[in-house]
């Protein structure tokens, strides 16, 4: 999990953001957020029980939530009652709300500005904060804030996606052997899943683009066909951080073309060097991407099928990213997933290939070492 060492670095920092833009508090709402500077991942699937990080400037916290263990990193955590024997309760925010309310009054707390996340911050939570302040403050949308802490990434969160990378290889190791004429694309999903959770040591999310002889889509009920290129676009989430890889391979022998689009493609990571620099814009990377795709004969016409990549982390898709109209300046810190795609009808799908890169004063750190073979190894 993020570190204690992490959290409170994470949190000096929205400090002195909050500090700059003269916030006096901060409420957030979104589990991942939540994990960022507290270091306690709370569940965002079923039953997704509701929670609240108040953040003052002076750097008073505290955390209400369905449960206080994990030991945040805040002044005092808070519990409501979300289930009774088993069965979840029917209005958690209105529960959460009130112990917002609760806390706010008994530490008689003030604040003339609060920041909030616009896309997740419902208003009977914004009721609740108004009421336990006495009235309403001015809400300043804090959403871009921290899009651009979390661009950077901090030690603890790069140990945490060169962890769920590891994991996405290994399924890629058992992807690889379970291809072959006549299998179950389900049954490649599975073996891939397996090997992940095993590799793991424990349940993660494994899914992806798993359709034999198509640009993409999820895994279905269908038997994989000789001659058909088989893109295998992974995503993996361990311990809330992402890794996003694809790998493409020949179901039989690959014919000439196909191995020689593969070729092609695999070569712009070979250059990715030039590109994935401090201080590059990300969308000279994705113009130049296109422009080498082309070069290809049978790819003059089609050129790149798609964005040229994104920056990772947190969430699969973060700014900046790598399209030719939009995109940003490359930091130190940035993790960046890169993606050159090409699709044919006579390739029989076409290719895709995805690593991901750390961004560092020297130049780009491949976090993805992993052969590039359109072969499977068995």
């Amino acid at each position: 999990m993020l570190t204690k060492e992490g959290c409170q670095t994470r949190q000096t920092r929205l400090r002195d953001e909050l500090s700059s833009a003269g916030i006096d508090a901060i409420a957030l709402v979104h589990p991942l957020e939540i994990y960022y500077f507290t270091g306690v991942l709370l569940p965002e699937s079923f039953p997704a029980p509701p929670a609240v990080f108040w953040f003052e400037a002076d750097g008073n916290s505290w955390l209400a939530a369905h449960t206080d263990e994990g030991d945040p990193l805040v002044d005092e955590s808070v519990t409501y009652e979300w289930s009774i024997g088993g069965t979840v309760n029917s209005y958690l925010r209105t529960q959460l709300g009130e112990l917002v309310v609760d806390r706010l009054q008994a530490k008689n707390t003030k604040a003339g500005r609060v920041g909030y996340q616009r896309e997740f911050m419902g208003k009977l939570l914004a009721d609740h904060i108004e009421k336990g302040l006495g009235g309403a403050p001015e809400w300043v949308d804090v959403d871009e804030m921290l899009n651009q802490m979390q661009e950077v990434k901090d030690d603890d969160e790069l140990a945490l996606m060169r962890k769920a990378v590891q994991i996405d290889l290994a399924a890629y190791d058992a992807a690889q052997q379970a291809i072959s004429p006549g299998v179950n694309e389900l049954e490649v999903l599975g073996a891939a899943q397996q090997a992940a959770h095993l590799a793991a040591g424990e349940k993660v999310f494994h899914d992806g683009d798993y359709q034999c002889g198509q640009l993409g889509g999820f895994a279905r009920d269908r038997k994989i066909e000789e001659g058909e290129l088989y893109i295998i676009d992974a995503w993996i989430t361990y311990r809330g951080y992402w890794s996003d890889l694809c790998r493409t391979f020949s179901v039989g022998e690959p014919t000439e073309l196909q191995e020689s689009i593969y070729n092609h493609l695999s070569a712009f990571h070979d250059r990715i060097g030039d590109y994935l620099q401090p201080g590059k814009d990300s969308r000279d990377c994705a113009k130049a991407m296109d422009a080498y795709i082309r070069e290809h004969p049978a790819l003059a016409e089609a050129g790149l099928g798609h964005h040229g990549g994104h920056t990772i982390g947190l969430r699969a898709h973060q700014m900046p990213d790598v399209n030719p109209t939009r995109g940003g300046i490359f930091r130190v810190g940035n993790v960046v997933s890169i993606e050159p795609g090409s699709y044919i009808p006579d390739a029989r799908a076409g290719v895709r290939l995805e690593n991901m890169y750390l961004i560092t004063e020297s130049g780009p750190e491949n976090l993805s070492v992993y052969p590039m073979e359109i072969r499977c190894r068995s």
